[in-house]
């Protein structure tokens, strides 16, 4: 008995005295909103990946705490571009289907990132990290039902504005072949303008108008009397724009930055 008198009286007196404990502040929620450009590799078929790019939009504002709701939806958050090991880029993925494409889910104060991604025929989800500075992403895909079964790894990081001046030579869809120097400039919120001066088979400055959607872009306009809608791609790794003809899918020239 006086043993256990003992011990409750330690007890108390580790409960009344000593040193307290702050509680831990929570951590405060990362912004990820802005422009991403995403690669999901696939790890089944070697040399297959899927480029996401996208406009991200957040809810939940910077410094709260708890989960925060990301989606992308719509053609001017988000462009799906497949790519495959004889190269070349596909708009629209490699899985087209009748279901619009769409990539929504949470992002944890802790930085754990849960995103289910929908491209055309097929869903997959994603589950990985965010860093802290909220500028880069990286983790594992799985397919989760519809067609084209698929299972990889993504990264992702945020990128800059697409702007500045680029050359080459275009073919265009009608025959023509012309030297052509674009001015690209992005507004906001993805706005985007492309002045275009072509020599050769057309001598004339066009204006091409559109939007962007991370390293992804559209614009339509008229050109030799024709109504004409492109699809482009900024590869960073080569400081080029790869241009194609959104009507037939056939890529019409790169440009350069100058």
């Amino acid at each position: 008995m006086k043993r256990l008198l003992f011990f409750g009286s330690l007890l108390l007196l580790t409960a009344c005295g000593g040193n307290s404990v702050a509680p831990t502040a929570p951590t405060p929620l990362t912004t990820i909103a802005g422009p991403w450009a995403i690669t999901a590799r696939s790890q089944e078929q070697i040399g297959y990946s899927t480029l996401i790019e996208s406009n991200i939009q957040q809810t939940t504002a910077t410094g709260t705490t708890g989960t925060g709701t990301i989606t992308a939806t719509g053609a001017d958050q988000l462009i799906l571009i497949g790519q495959h090991p004889a190269g070349g880029l596909f708009f629209g993925g490699l899985c087209p289907g009748a279901t619009a494409d769409d990539l929504s889910g949470t992002l944890s104060s802790l930085g754990a990132l849960s995103l289910t991604l929908t491209e055309g025929a097929a869903t997959y989800s994603l589950t990985g990290t965010v860093d802290s500075s909220g500028e880069s992403m990286s983790g594992t895909y799985l397919f989760t039902g519809g067609s084209c079964p698929d299972s990889g790894t993504f990264s992702g990081v945020q990128v800059s504005a697409l702007a500045g001046t680029y050359a080459g030579n275009l073919s265009f869809t009608n025959g023509h072949h012309d030297q052509a120097t674009a001015t690209l400039t992005e507004g906001v919120p993805s706005s985007f303008t492309v002045d275009l001066t072509l020599s050769g088979d057309d001598n004339t400055v066009v204006t091409l108008t559109g939007f962007v959607v991370g390293n992804a872009l559209s614009v339509q306009g008229t050109l030799a009397g024709q109504a004409v809608s492109y699809y482009g791609y900024y590869a960073f790794s080569e400081k080029a724009v790869f241009l194609v003809d959104a009507s037939s899918g056939t890529g019409i020239g790169t440009l350069f930055l100058q």
